[in-house]
């Protein structure tokens, strides 16, 4: 706690993802907030309870995948990962012959009205909004590297059941989207192959 003055202070949190993942910061700031209003009114507490424990979900976990299921699963994302190809995006400097793990962020905001659009535009087709800019992305790349299979890997929350959404820990995984992207053809076809191919594969979130 950084006290800057008299009536005013910085708490600093620092959480390593070990411990929780994006979905969990909400939860810990609703009841740090929570916390503070309940000391400084002077009231008791009001938390929900918790029907489950993080310890409770890692050992239905753990029980859970194992023998023909977690062989199914398997099974599953090596036929549908056969093969993935690396896309050949054009590049301003060569690639370097050793790999690294350094990478960037790059931010940008929607404004309302396009934002608008793509709600409506995933409301009328029956999809997601994930769905909507997924295929969005994946036209995208296919534009630059004209490659028509393509793998995009992405975060789940993986809170598949209501017990789990209220629970502070490191639920998320990493999926695999993988679809070909087929050119000169209306945007509404590769949105529904991508609703197609994201249900399918969030079935499998687990893993």
């Amino acid at each position: 706690l950084v006290t800057l003055d008299e009536q005013e202070h910085i708490l600093v949190v620092t959480i390593h993802h070990i411990a929780s993942d994006g979905w969990s910061l909400s939860i810990i700031v609703q009841e740090l907030v929570e916390l503070y209003n309940s000391y400084s009114e002077k009231r008791p507490l009001e938390l929900s309870l918790l029907q489950l424990q993080y310890a409770d979900y890692a050992i239905w976990q753990r029980n859970y995948l194992q023998g023909e299921l977690l062989d199914n699963k398997i099974r599953y994302w090596k036929e549908k990962l056969q093969g993935v190809a690396a896309l050949h995006l054009p590049t301003d400097y060569l690639r370097p012959a050793v790999q690294s793990t350094k990478g960037a962020i790059l931010g940008f905001h929607i404004n309302g009205d396009l934002l608008k659009g793509l709600e409506i535009l995933s409301h009328r087709e029956g999809v997601s909004l994930f769905m909507t800019l997924l295929a969005t992305f994946k036209v995208l790349l296919y534009g630059y590297s004209n490659q028509q299979d393509i793998c995009v890997g992405t975060q789940v929350a993986n809170r598949t059941q209501q017990e789990l959404e209220g629970l502070v820990g490191f639920l998320r995984n990493t999926i695999a989207f993988r679809t070909n992207v087929i050119g000169d053809v209306q945007f509404v076809e590769p949105l529904n192959t991508v609703k197609v191919a994201t249900l399918e594969e969030l079935a499998t979130t687990d893993l």
